[in-house]
């Protein structure tokens, strides 16, 4: 039944359609984590818009739920949904500048990398993410934490305006004239409102960085630590501080303090003076660099690795989070690691009223990234990261996580603490209008209101 279903789908769509069993299917539906394991029963790769409306009505005719795939980087493997159509927009890629109203416009299945191309021969960025293989769509819906987080904000936070096909087919042009309650919804609400296809940035002047890390060992760790909490505290909104923990060869805990300043060296310099002459700091790589150089600071994390991460949006930074980090850093794993991306700046001085997104008064995301490749070694890499979250939850905003970061058993009452009450309100409300009947459900799910 569902193979005539597939077949009508094929004759509806000119884009390519794969379902199980064809040559292409495996490697169309392989997921960024390896323990996501969700076979769609169709993938859609489309051709053009009337390509997507058609295969979303046609979903709404067979009963199906529907997932989008842009980047593909899901942990929690929402990019492969099982049972389900999947809207491959991975080949939606592309951005175009008006440097004059420093705009850029970009299909939903661009990475970072191809905004940042597009934007930096204007001399202008987004806020955006700090991996430049990560699709722009998730990651802008969601949140979006990067090197121009406390200057500009979160990614969500220079979206003003996006395409949006809804559960029902229907287009929706929408910015702050025309329907500003999606768009509202749209920054932080991911993906639950329909399939976005284009969206809309406003761009901001970035003539240089200054960047690099600062590394750490010796007994003297925990303190360094302290130290950097001490200079988040009073940080201008030029500077962008996170700290990387893992268990260094010898099997003690060491730390990296990863710089992103905007500006000129001799700003950024004194700005991280305190940290460069800690004893503990053995190592740095500080430079001044372009954007593209400070984007290109993080390796990518290949796909088909074992995945778990967990943490929290914390409200405060003490000696709790020096010790969960050091105790953790301890800790025999593979390639795993802790990471606390330090949020401060303008990104709290943006109304609460701007954005659903939930983690406006954190002062910190911290999440343990556990990441290995041997399935014998599932149980204790899932405990390490379960172990982590747990020694930080006393700090957390509301017991929810950054929604980019899912744990791939999610739950629903922890998606609901991502967001502060009334937000969470508002958002059912939105998603009950837009898809009444919870069809875009593969992501941090929002139930709609009851009726």
């Amino acid at each position: 039944m569902l193979g005539e279903a597939v077949r009508d789908l094929r004759g509806r769509t000119r884009g390519e359609v794969m379902e199980p069993g064809d040559g292409g299917y495996e490697p169309a539906r392989a997921a960024y984590n390896a323990m996501a394991t969700g076979r769609p029963v169709a993938i859609l790769r489309p051709a053009d818009m009337p390509d997507i409306i058609a295969a979303v009505r046609w979903a709404a005719e067979s009963d199906l739920a529907i997932g989008v795939r842009g980047g593909g980087h899901s942990v929690a493997g929402h990019s492969s949904p099982n049972g389900a159509l999947l809207i491959d927009l991975s080949r939606w890629r592309g951005a175009t500048v008006d440097p004059a109203a420093y705009t850029a416009d970009a299909l939903a299945g661009s990475r970072l990398m191809d905004l940042d191309a597009a934007t930096f021969a204007h001399g202008l960025a987004a806020p955006s993410g700090t991996f430049i293989d990560t699709g722009i769509g998730g990651l802008t819906l969601t949140g979006g934490i990067s090197w121009l987080l406390s200057s500009e904000g979160f990614a969500c936070d220079a979206l003003t305006g996006a395409q949006l096909v809804t559960a029902d087919g229907d287009v929706l042009e929408v910015d702050e004239q025309r329907e500003p309650e999606v768009l509202w919804g749209l920054r932080g609400g991911g993906g639950n409102f329909g399939i976005v296809t284009h969206l809309r940035y406003a761009l901001t002047p970035v003539p240089a960085m200054f960047g690099g890390r600062l590394r750490f060992r010796g007994d003297a760790v925990r303190e360094a630590i302290l130290r950097t909490f001490e200079v988040e505290a009073s940080a201008p909104d030029e500077l962008v501080l996170a700290i990387v923990a893992w268990r260094a060869e010898d099997g003690s805990p060491a730390i990296s303090v990863n710089v992103g300043w905007r500006g000129d060296p001799e700003g950024g310099t004194a700005a991280i003076r305190a940290l460069a002459d800690h004893p503990a700091c053995y190592e740095t790589d500080l430079k001044a660099m372009s954007w593209l150089q400070q984007q290109s600071l993080y390796q990518p994390i290949p796909f088909g690795l074992r995945q778990y991460w967990k943490g929290h949006l914390v409200g405060r930074l003490d000696e709790t989070l020096a010790d969960a980090l050091i105790a953790s850093a301890a800790e025999e794993t593979n390639e795993s690691f802790a990471l606390v991306e330090l949020i401060h700046g303008r990104a709290h001085r943006i109304p609460e009223s701007w954005a659903a997104f939930g983690g406006r008064a954190a002062v910190a995301n911290v999440t343990a990234l556990a990441i290995w490749s041997d399935p014998a070694d599932d149980e204790a890499e899932i405990a390490w990261a379960r172990r982590f979250a747990d020694r930080v939850s006393p700090l957390s905003l509301r017991g929810g996580g950054y929604l980019n970061y899912p744990e791939l058993d999610q739950t629903a009452a922890r998606v609901a603490a991502a967001y502060p009450p009334d937000s969470w309100a508002r958002l059912r409300q939105l998603k009950r209008r837009l898809d009444p009947a919870n069809r875009f459900h593969f992501n941090a799910n929002i139930p709609p209101a009851d009726a």
